[in-house]
C-alpha cells in the first residue's frame, strides 16, 4: 500500500497558523516591508514551521527574479553601517529593488548559510556588513559561491574572502594615525578595542602595533584594553588605561563610539583632552566632528562603500560573477582638536 501523500502547504494554511488572512500573508511575501513588524515575525514563524519555502520558490520561477536583496548585519545600529546601508539603498532602489535588513545574532555562520539565505528568504543577492560573526570552517566551497554575495566593511576572514569585498585598509589606517600621535611626541601610546573581536577591530589592533614598532616605541601591555560591546564597557577600559603605572598620553580607539566613551571617562576622572590625554577615533561617524572637542579619527567613504557593493551585486545578480578580489576605497586621516602634543614633562625620559 502506498504511503499515504503529504500536500503542498498554501497560502491559507500559513494564514491560519499565524493567525492573519490570506492577503496579509501574500503582502509579506511580495512587499514584506508594509506589513508590521509583530505580523512579520508571526507569518516568518509560521512559514518556517509548516514548511512553506517550496511554494514561495514557485513565486520567483514564475517572475524570475525577487526583486529583493538582503543585508545581513548584527550591527544595526552602528552609524557607519547606517550610512553604508543608505548607500545600498539608493542604488537598489534606482535599479526597482527592495532592500531587506536582518539583524543577526552572533551565531557562526557558513558559506551554506549565506546560501540558504538566498533560497529560503527569496533573495536575489545579499550584501554582509563586515564581519560581524566568527564564520564555520570547512564549508563545502559550493555551498553559497552560486548565490550572488558582496561584503562591505573590513574582513580578513577566509570564508568571506571568496566574494567581492568593498572596504577601506584598516590596518593601513590604524598605523598612520598611531604614527600620527608619535610624530606629535606621543610615547605612550594606549590603544582600545575588544578582545573578543571582529576582523575589523583586529586588523586595526595589527596596525596600531606596527605603528609603535615604526615608530621605535616598545609596547606596554597596560596600553592594551577591551572596548567589549557597550558604552560602559568602553569606559571601564578607559580607566584600566588611566590607571596604568606608565599612563598613556595619547589612546587610539578602533571606533568613534568607543573613542566618545573614553573621552567621557577621561573628563570624569578630572583631565582633560586633549591637554592630559589625546584621543583618537575610527570612521569618521556623524558624531565624531560635534564631539567636545572634535575627534580626531579615520574617514572611511560610508555611502560610496555601499554604492560600490551594491552595483557589483547587480552586476554578479544579472550573470556569472567576475570572483573573489577586494577593493580597497580611500581613507583620509581627519584632523581636529582631540589629538595634540603631549603635556610638558610627560614624554619618557623628561623630568
Amino acid at each position: 500500500m502506498a504511503g499515504k501523500q503529504t500536500r503542498p502547504v498554501t497560502i491559507a494554511d500559513v494564514a491560519r497558523r499565524a493567525g492573519v488572512s490570506n492577503g496579509t500573508v501574500s503582502r509579506y511575501n511580495n512587499s514584506p516591508d508594509v506589513v508590521s513588524a509583530a505580523t512579520r515575525e508571526r507569518i516568518r514563524a509560521a512559514i518556517e514551521e509548516l514548511g512553506y519555502a517550496p511554494n514561495l520558490l514557485a513565486r520567483s520561477f514564475r517572475v524570475g527574479h525577487t526583486g529583493i536583496v538582503l543585508v545581513l548585519t548584527t550591527w544595526i545600529s552602528d552609524p557607519f553601517y547606517g550610512d553604508v546601508i543608505a548607500g545600498i539603498v539608493r542604488v537598489a532602489r534606482a535599479k526597482g529593488y527592495t532592500v531587506r535588513i536582518e539583524e543577526l545574532d552572533a551565531e557562526p555562520l557558513s558559506a551554506s548559510d549565506l546560501g540558504a539565505f538566498v533560497a529560503s528568504r527569496q533573495a536575489d543577492g545579499i550584501v554582509v556588513l563586515g564581519s560581524p560573526w566568527p564564520f564555520r570552517r570547512g564549508a563545502a566551497g559550493q555551498d553559497g559561491a552560486e548565490h550572488a554575495i558582496v561584503v562591505c566593511g573590513e574582513t580578513a576572514d577566509p570564508e568571506l574572502m571568496r566574494y567581492p569585498r568593498f572596504q577601506i585598509d584598516g590596518h593601513a589606517a590604524a598605523l598612520e594615525i598611531t604614527c600620527y600621535l608619535a610624530g606629535l611626541g606621543h610615547e605612550r601610546i594606549g590603544f582600545i578595542g575588544n578582545a573578543g573581536s571582529t576582523v575589523p577591530l583586529l586588523e586595526r589592533e595589527h596596525g596600531y602595533r606596527e605603528g609603535l614598532s615604526r615608530s621605535g616605541i616598545n609596547p606596554d601591555p597596560e596600553w592594551l584594553s577591551d572596548g567589549g560591546e557597550s558604552m560602559e564597557e568602553s569606559r571601564r577600559a578607559a580607566r584600566s588605561l588611566l590607571n596604568a603605572q606608565r599612563r598613556p598620553t595619547a589612546i587610539v580607539c578602533a571606533t568613534d563610539e568607543i573613542a566618545l566613551a573614553a573621552m567621557a571617562e577621561i573628563r570624569d576622572a578630572g583631565l582633560s583632552v586633549p591637554g592630559h590625554v589625546s584621543v583618537t577615533g575610527f570612521d569618521d561617524t556623524r558624531y565624531a566632528a560635534v564631539s567636545n572637542p572634535g575627534l580626531t579619527t579615520i574617514a572611511q567613504p560610508a555611502g560610496e562603500i555601499g554604492e560600490r557593493a551594491m552595483h557589483r551585486l547587480l552586476k554578479d545578480m544579472s550573470g556569472p560573477g567576475a570572483g573573489a578580489g577586494v577593493e580597497h576605497l580611500p581613507y583620509q586621516l581627519v584632523i581636529r582638536r582631540s589629538a595634540s602634543s603631549p603635556p610638558f614633562g610627560e614624554r619618557d625620559g623628561e623630568a
